[in-house]
């Protein structure tokens, strides 16, 4: 076999739902790429380093994992990001890729799952559905990363393509914009006394257990239910949605058909 697919995640130090998000999604490509050799590889070297410490497990970077697949001889390589956005880790994920692009006859990128208008369209008419299901009487508050360092314009971007579908759906940050304090606002200015939250992040870690859900009166969840809000929390990363996981499989396919 001498075509590889390389999935790229940030990574996760909690094993339980690495395999439920990471570990699902790249099992979804695998099943939908039988042809390719399906590999994985990390970008933060923090985590990559805390998980060979605390569990033994090692995962390469992007440059190791591409270097080992140039040494098995693999010709054609489908490089797919998990990650939500064109934002500082996938531009580095880029670079790296073009550095290493003359060992591989021909190598190509998936897109991010919000990188076009159309993603975000897509994500904005699933999220209500997977999180409230039928129920009409609540609002949904998802919480995202963001960066205080790096401008990440896709939260916005998203938050615009969720009030053209719906009416409930409001998009928060820890670091960034939108703030906490901007969805609050339009959650208040919305109507909506029960509030469902969830992660917009493809693995539940640590911002959403302890910032989103925690006991912490700085909690999302205690921050709304002191406003007088009914709360109700999902603990689940994109990644355990199968209709999230189709959608980074479509995207490698499109990578291929380039």
């Amino acid at each position: 076999m001498d075509k590889a697919l390389l999935v790229v995640s940030f990574g996760t130090s909690y094993p339980e739902t690495r395999e439920r998000t990471i570990g699902a999604i790249e099992q979804k490509l695998a099943e939908r790429f039988p042809d390719r050799v399906v590999r994985r590889a990390w970008t933060s070297n923090f985590i990559i380093k805390k998980v060979a410490k605390n569990e033994g497990l090692i995962v390469d970077t992007p440059e190791e994992a591409l270097g080992k697949l140039a040494a098995e001889g693999i010709k054609d390589v489908i490089v797919q990001p998990t990650h939500l956005s064109d934002g500082y880790e996938n531009q580095r994920l880029m670079e790296i890729v073009r550095d290493s692009a003359g060992q591989f006859e021909r190598i190509a990128v998936g897109r991010p799952l919000l990188f076009t208008e159309v993603d975000r369209e897509t994500v904005a008419r699933l999220m209500p559905q997977l999180c409230l299901g039928d129920a009409d009487s609540k609002a949904l508050m998802l919480m995202g990363h963001g960066s205080d360092k790096h401008p990440v314009p896709v939260y916005g971007q998203l938050q615009d393509a969720f009030a053209k579908a719906s009416d409930c759906v409001f998009v928060g940050t820890v670091e960034g914009t939108p703030t906490f304090e901007e969805a609050r606002a339009k959650l208040a200015a919305s109507g909506y006394r029960d509030v469902v939250l969830a992660p917009l992040m493809i693995v539940a870690g640590d911002h959403a257990i302890n910032d989103l859900a925690g006991g912490s009166p700085d909690s999302w969840k205690n921050r709304l239910e002191a406003d007088g809000y009914q709360t109700e929390v999902i603990l689940k990363g994109l990644g355990e949605h199968e209709e999230i996981r189709e959608l980074f499989a479509k995207h490698a396919a499109d990578a291929e058909n380039i």
